[in-house]
């Protein structure tokens, strides 16, 4: 059921500030998504909470389902609010052997989230396409590149936007060409100097 961020869908509710104890106004993930994350619902192949506004509070329950499932082979976590459930997700995916596309744009991830990304990509047989754009990667492009150089599957990766810097970037596109990455793109960061 990959439906589109704002979109009403039986795996989201909409609450309003200060009813029934909702401490913000905003879409809220229904039992319903959870119960077909922990139960492998078949028919659940695209986790797509794209654009609903989670934090991590919110978000952390439908990461954690996340460990025992094998049907979700996508997530599109973009353009949300979350900074540790996106850490604790990459923890679980360190190990998973059914999730090969991951979109979390547009996020809070700061440079220490980004750096369990880093050690993620390391160990991660199954991932084929990463989005991390719009989000402070900054120094820990350093630890992207790194694992880059572990990593043989990955084929997409995605850094625009990110605080990268000039020595990070260096060390980011020098590990791209020993890498199985076909396309990356990495526009809009913090880069001065030009080669010339």
């Amino acid at each position: 059921m990959p439906l589109s961020g704002g979109e009403p869908s039986p795996y989201f509710e909409w609450e309003y500030k200060g009813l029934n104890s909702a401490s913000d106004t905003g879409w809220r993930p229904a039992p319903l998504l959870l119960e077909h994350l922990r139960n492998n619902h078949p028919d659940l192949k695209v986790l797509n909470l794209d654009g609903r506004g989670l934090g991590d509070e919110a978000a952390m329950p439908l990461v954690r389902a996340l460990e025992e499932n094998t049907t979700v082979t996508s997530l599109r976590l973009g353009r949300n609010q979350m900074d540790e459930a996106l850490g604790a997700l990459a923890e679980i995916l360190k190990t998973n052997a059914s999730v090969t596309s991951v979109d979390v744009r547009q996020n809070d991830m700061g440079a220490g989230v980004a750096a369990s990304w880093a050690a993620l990509l390391a160990t991660n047989a199954t991932l084929t396409d990463l989005n991390l754009s719009s989000n402070q990667i900054g120094a820990s492009a350093k630890d992207l590149a790194e694992a880059l150089g572990k990593n043989s599957t990955l084929r997409t990766l995605s850094v625009e936007d990110c605080g990268i810097e000039d020595a990070a970037a260096v060390l980011l596109l020098e590990a791209l060409g020993g890498s199985g990455v076909e396309e990356f793109r990495g526009a809009n960061n913090r880069c001065l100097e030009k080669a010339t």
